[in-house]
């Protein structure tokens, strides 16, 4: 039995994507692994909100403080550690007590958790993406050294490194070449969400108060994810078609801690060009409410100039959406059957792909896809699985 650690050290409730990726991993080991083979450990603080014990529900937890809310002293002493032995006494302790024989999918470019060199404890550390090669100036002069500098650490501290798209491994070869040799890539899939998970249509209609068909955009407020684009695509619609129909809803965090006004910018666009009833922002929302309006969208609107691998993406193709996303390589990297590609600086070919789209929905032959989704999504979860296995047989 190899016991694999996830660390849950970063603020989820920002990347909320992250989250979903090891919760849907450790979802996969428990339903593929056969006996004896991997058992998944979820590595908490200690004190947990009523909402994070509801999200870890069924899954095995370690408590500990130890990851969480380091003080630059501490922080500092473990680094020391790591580079004057190659491991750090702390973490050797608990991952051995715990009998931990390795640790996955750890955010370095956020977390700075390094087990060091000469570490007994197998590191896989997750590297999210690599915005900063195609958007450098998404990124303050720090946070371009940090992260560089993270990667190289990766390469010098870790047993492999995990990347999500053979995109980004294309990326991190332009960094660190001793990084790209110890890449993997682990292109993660989600499952088709259980019908008891789905709230009904009429439910989600009377909570948030639409009564029309709309289309979905579920994407944190980031500058690359690029709502900007489907804003300016409303606008020409409603000038040209003299339509008030479209509706866009629109869920995620709304906070870019690189652009401060960016959020700010977006509401005054819609409120400048009076775009109220064709925009409706939720806010951060259960992810049982984000699966249910990805189900009942006439199609998820996917517009980000840059992805490591988007989890919106994989989430609607588990159920056989229809999906209208920029025509970006990792997009296409991820296939899906029902994609339909725009350039993502071309709000006028965007507009007219909605305008089809919404004219030809037709319920009963989405709930066809929808229905055909199960057994396709089963097989690439097995095949996402095995993959996984086979990475950490690796390194043990």
């Amino acid at each position: 039995m190899i016991r694999v650690g996830f660390l849950i050290n970063f603020n989820y409730l920002k990347w909320l994507g992250g989250f979903y990726v090891i919760k849907n991993l450790i979802y996969c080991i428990n339903t593929f692994s056969k006996k004896n083979e991997i058992e998944p450990i979820l590595i908490v603080k200690k004190k947990l909100s009523k909402t994070e014990i509801k999200e870890f529900k069924n899954i095995k937890l370690i408590k500990t403080n130890l990851f969480y809310n380091q003080n630059l002293i501490q922080k500092i002493y473990n680094k020391f550690l790591i580079f004057l032995f190659g491991k750090s006494k702390n973490y050797e302790f608990f991952f051995n007590k715990n009998r931990i024989d390795v640790l996955s999918h750890v955010n370095v470019l956020s977390n700075n958790v390094f087990l060091g060199k000469n570490s007994s404890i197998k590191s896989l550390p997750f590297i999210a993406d690599l915005q900063h090669v195609h958007y450098p100036e998404n990124f303050s002069a720090k946070n371009l050294l940090l992260r560089n500098l993270n990667i190289r650490m990766c390469a010098a501290h870790s047993s492999k490194i995990i990347l999500s798209s053979f995109d980004a491994k294309k990326d991190l070869k332009s960094i660190s070449k001793s990084a790209y040799k110890k890449s993997a890539v682990s292109q993660f899939i989600f499952k088709k969400p259980q019908r008891n998970e789905i709230m009904s249509l009429y439910s989600l209609k009377k909570k948030y108060k639409f009564n029309t068909n709309f289309f979905y955009l579920p994407n944190q407020y980031w500058i690359h994810k690029n709502h900007i684009v489907v804003l300016e695509s409303l606008k020409h619609i409603k000038k040209k078609y003299k339509s008030n129909q479209l509706l866009v809803i629109s869920t995620g965090h709304n906070e870019d801690h690189r652009n401060k006004n960016h959020f700010n910018k977006i509401m005054n666009f819609i409120n400048d060009n009076n775009l109220q009833d064709n925009y409706k922002y939720l806010g951060v929302l259960p992810f049982n409410e984000v699966l249910s309006f990805i189900y009942h969208s006439i199609a998820l609107i996917h517009p980000s100039k840059f992805e490591g691998r988007s989890s919106s993406v994989e989430q609607a193709k588990s159920m056989g959406k229809k999906i209208i996303l920029s025509d970006i390589a990792i997009h296409k990297e991820q296939n899906p059957a029902r994609g339909i590609y725009f350039n993502p600086d071309k709000f006028l070919e965007l507009s007219s792909i909605m305008i089809k789209t919404w004219n030809k929905y037709n319920y009963i032959n989405d709930k066809k896809f929808i229905n055909k989704a199960s057994k396709k999504n089963k097989n690439s979860l097995l095949k996402y699985y095995n993959n996984y296995r086979k990475i950490i047989t690796s390194v043990i």
